[in-house]
């Protein structure tokens, strides 16, 4: 049999074409073209588009594993945290519910003593609520500006608190407007009584100091102060309420041979922070309010 027929190239239909190099050249110079053409034109906008239309429902079926794990595992962690707040909930309840019951034995206490020494009932604090707006352009002064005045009823000399503590007091006063001095302003001055012993003082803004703090005055070096201690309003001058809370003591210092104790304080007011607060009537103001006639 003989060999010399056989062809030693492969056959029309396993045939290649053009080779490798110059399909590359082909390709990349038609890449080049469309490149231009797009920069040029932007000829191949509406392709793109298309192209990502089309593959659209691709990536939302092959992402969607994925965005599924996510949403079971946010289901889990927002149970736990329902679960973790419920827990807290509950456990506020019942602290909720121990302080009532001691309000209640306290007030009841309170009526027992009233009516054993024959005491008057205390007169309720008027007040009204306020947003702050402002703060006063001078730098050596302590003031802020609220937005109800004298047409909301804001009384000059009205008390200024937030849910802390004691703020200031209104010491000018516009039909839609009141500024307020700081305690922290050195020229401010409120009396006060430690809430653990009763000890009385006068609480000044502290120029000297950092600002922001307070000093308690005429407190002798033997007085029982210690740090930490709140300071409460005592209700004499006739302007603040008893009992407002207004700063803690954060220092005190005996130096010998001095018959007065440096006491430094801290508000406990945030009086450089919030917007909201409440405005007192003054104690005054509530005196000479004129009483409704009775009903004969």
């Amino acid at each position: 049999m003989s060999f010399a027929t056989l062809e030693r190239s492969p056959p029309p239909f396993f045939r290649q074409g053009p080779s490798a190099a110059a399909r590359l050249v082909f390709y990349g110079a038609l890449s080049l073209l469309l490149m231009a053409l797009d920069a040029r034109w932007h000829l191949l906008g509406p392709l793109r588009q298309g192209i990502d239309l089309g593959l659209t429902p691709v990536v939302e079926v092959a992402r969607a594993p994925l965005q599924g794990w996510r949403a079971l595992e946010g289901h889990f962690e927002s149970l736990a945290q329902a679960r973790s707040a419920l827990t807290e909930a509950q456990r506020s309840n019942l602290q909720l519910s121990l302080l009532a019951q001691q309000a209640r034995e306290l007030e009841r206490q309170n009526a027992l003593l009233r009516e054993m020494l024959q005491l008057r009932a205390s007169v309720p604090v008027q007040s009204s609520a306020a947003r702050i707006i402002a703060q006063a352009r001078d730098p050596f002064s302590r003031q802020l500006i609220l937005d109800k005045g004298s047409a909301a009823g804001i009384a000059l000399g009205s008390p200024v608190m937030d849910r802390y503590g004691l703020l200031g007091q209104v010491t000018t006063l516009w039909a839609s407007g009141a500024q307020v001095t700081l305690i922290t302003d050195q020229d401010s001055s409120v009396p006060v009584e430690v809430a653990r012993n009763r000890a009385r003082g006068v609480l000044v803004g502290d120029a000297g100091a950092t600002p922001g703090s307070l000093r308690l005055l005429w407190q002798a070096n033997d007085d029982d102060l210690r740090p930490g201690d709140v300071l409460v309003t005592s209700g004499l001058g006739g302007i603040y309420p008893s009992g407002l809370a207004v700063a803690r003591i954060t220092a005190v210092s005996r130096e010998p041979g001095s018959s007065f104790a440096r006491v430094l304080c801290a508000p406990l007011a945030h009086v450089d922070a919030g917007r909201l607060v409440l405005v007192l009537r003054p104690e005054q103001a509530l005196a000479a309010a004129p009483k409704p006639a009775r009903k004969r």
